[in-house]
């Protein structure tokens, strides 16, 4: 049976956790650099500058975190669905990886509506039977 819109909707998700990871990068070089934290300090009390680094630390990390999840088990899920290998425990992997990365990052609930759609697209269709095709 093919299931191409599974694998798109996965191919998608993979794609938003690659964005993810990519801005927790952004994230965690802003913490460094020198031109932001020049103008961190021309505007901003040292209190402000110390809880926006600090925010800017934790959530590049959870962004990274959450979004190498979502491209290794997002990539996993796609790669299975192209086989056809057992499409009710890949639909099933995929909500239990949209909850996952959902609770570990607020925005990794963005990739995780394509991951739950397609988990519950997989899980619901029904194979044909020989006499249908």
């Amino acid at each position: 049976m093919k299931r191409i819109g599974e694998i798109v909707l996965s191919v998608i998700g993979v794609l938003m956790s690659l964005l993810m990871v990519g801005t927790g990068a952004v994230f965690l070089y802003l913490k460094n650099n020198e031109a932001f934290l020049g103008y961190l300090d021309s505007g901003w009390s040292e209190s402000q500058n110390a809880y926006t680094l600090d925010q800017l630390s934790q959530s590049g990390t959870m962004f990274i975190f959450s979004g190498i999840i979502g491209i290794v088990l997002g990539a996993s899920a796609a790669m299975l669905l192209k086989g056809n290998c057992n499409p009710k425990i890949v639909g099933w992997g995929l909500i239990i990886v949209s909850v996952l990365i959902s609770i570990i990052s607020l925005f990794g609930a963005i990739p995780a509506l394509f991951f739950i759609v397609a988990g519950i697209v997989t899980l619901v269709r029904e194979p044909k039977s020989n006499a249908e095709r």
